[in-house]
């Protein structure tokens, strides 16, 4: 499974939207979307966070 796959399923697994879950990273809604398109990858510090919340919010998450 790719990066992006798994970010899209990671969020729709916690049943949001990308704007909600770009605001709970602190990024804007685009950058999610460029994320779950592999148009872009998160930095390092995002993909902590992303696997934080996923944490926090039930969620095993590995990149």
């Amino acid at each position: 499974m790719t990066y992006p796959e798994k970010v899209k399923i990671a969020r729709e697994k916690l049943l949001l939207t990308q704007d909600e879950i770009a605001t709970a990273l602190g990024v804007n809604s685009i950058t999610v979307s460029r994320w779950e398109t592999g148009k872009s990858e998160p930095n390092m510090k995002a993909k902590k966070a992303i696997r934080e919340f996923c944490a926090q919010n039930g969620l095993k998450f590995e990149d």
